[in-house]
């Protein structure tokens, strides 16, 4: 996967490079060569739409992600890049007086507006990442979301979720604003949290769902698996599975 990644980009410049030279003559003002990618497999995604604060009308990506914007001023730029299915965008770039700046621009997955057979195999695609997560939810016992779940359910937040789950309840303080997740068979103690496999002293049920791939909830020693279990199963164990992101923009 790396090395199809690296070589895709390679292509990806001697591409935008070739757009741009069909421009003609280098103008007076600054050219951006941009390049928009998904944040958490690196593809290039087509069809996006590009605007650029200042300039009328919109850039459109194109196979290979690729766009150019021309005549810019020597200052800052503001973008906002959209694309079906994706968070919306919003980026400020330096772009160099009288030549060529490079960048890269990654957009969040979220799924809406898509037909469920995209998100099933973006789903698939993403699954080796996550293979223990995977195969607990396949044998359960215990609770589990997923991302495409999520989003399905429109939680705004980790507490969200874990409200709707039989057997968890969520307790908060008048005092301090704040909130904290118990097993309904174990309300006196807390529970637990995992995240991305390493043990949390706290986490907050705000967390955003949007940064979350998918969450483990165990009740109580008898649904906990092993690798997990220990002095303070008694209260219950929530893992949280992070998104990897690492195509992220460039500076």
């Amino acid at each position: 996967m790396p090395s199809a990644i690296g070589n895709l980009a390679k292509s990806f410049w001697r591409h935008v490079f070739a757009m741009a030279a069909l421009g003609g003559a280098a103008s007076a003002q600054a050219t951006l060569l941009g390049r928009v990618v998904d944040s958490e497999t690196g593809r290039p995604l087509a069809n996006a739409q590009v605007t650029i604060k200042g300039l009328a009308g919109t850039i459109t990506t194109d196979s290979l992600g690729a766009f150019v914007a021309t005549d810019l001023p020597d200052q800052d730029v503001d973008l906002t890049i959209r694309k079906l299915g994706y968070a919306p965008g919003l980026f400020r770039s330096r772009v160099a007086a009288s030549g060529r700046t490079r960048h890269t621009y990654s957009l969040d997955f979220t799924g809406q507006q898509l037909q469920p057979v995209e998100i099933t195999a973006r789903a698939d695609a993403l699954m080796p990442r996550y293979t223990d997560f995977e195969r607990r939810r396949q044998r359960g016992p215990g609770a589990f979301f997923r991302w495409d779940e999520l989003n399905k359910k429109s939680f705004g937040s980790v507490g969200d979720a874990l409200r709707t789950v039989r057997g968890v309840r969520i307790q908060c303080n008048q005092q301090t604003f704040e909130c904290f997740a118990v097993m309904a068979r174990s309300p006196q103690c807390h529970p637990v949290w995992f995240v991305d496999g390493q043990e949390a002293g706290a986490f907050h049920e705000n967390t955003p769902i949007r940064d979350i791939y998918g969450i483990e909830i165990y009740r109580g020693p008898g649904e906990i698996p092993g690798e997990y279990a220990g002095s303070n199963a008694a209260c219950g164990v929530i893992l949280i599975w992070t998104k990897s992101r690492p195509f992220r923009t460039s500076p």
